[in-house]
C-alpha cells in the first residue's frame, strides 16, 4: 500500500475520501492500533507495512500537513466537549456504522505518527 492508494475515487470536497480512510484505519484489528500507538511513543513504526501506511493516512487525516497543530487550550475544550457529546449520545443514541470522528486523544496520537516520519516504502 503506498500514501497515494485510495480505494475510493476522491470527491468535489474529499469527503468521501476521508470517511475512507477513517474506516479503513477502524477496520485495522484493535491489537494492531494498540501497537502502532505504543510504537509511535517511541518515533517507530508498525512492523506490518500496511498497518504503518494505514496509520500514516489516517494522521494525515486527523491533522493534515501544513495544518498547525492544536494548543493546549483547545485540546481541553475539545477534551470537555467530547464527553458532554459522549453524555449526549447516551440519551439520544449514536451510529454505530460510521467511525468517530476524531477528537482530542486522536489528535494526539496522530501527531505522534505525524513525528515519527511515513513509512519507509
Amino acid at each position: 500500500m503506498n500514501p497515494g492508494d485510495v480505494s475510493v475515487p476522491p470527491s468535489a470536497d474529499g469527503a468521501e475520501e476521508r470517511l475512507e480512510i477513517l474506516r479503513r484505519w477502524w477496520r485495522v484489528p484493535a491489537p494492531a492500533r494498540r501497537e502502532v500507538r505504543l510504537l509511535s511513543r517511541s518515533g517507530r513504526h508498525h512492523p506490518d507495512r500496511e498497518v504503518a501506511w494505514v496509520a500514516w493516512r489516517w494522521a494525515q487525516v486527523v491533522l493534515p500537513p501544513g495544518a498547525p497543530e492544536p494548543g493546549r487550550a483547545r485540546n481541553l475544550l475539545s477534551a470537555a466537549g467530547f464527553w458532554v457529546q459522549i453524555l449526549l449520545e447516551l440519551g439520544l443514541g449514536g451510529d454505530p456504522t460510521d467511525p468517530p470522528e476524531p477528537r482530542w486523544l486522536d489528535r494526539r496520537r496522530a501527531r505522534r505518527i505525524l513525528r515519527a516520519g511515513p513509512p519507509v516504502a
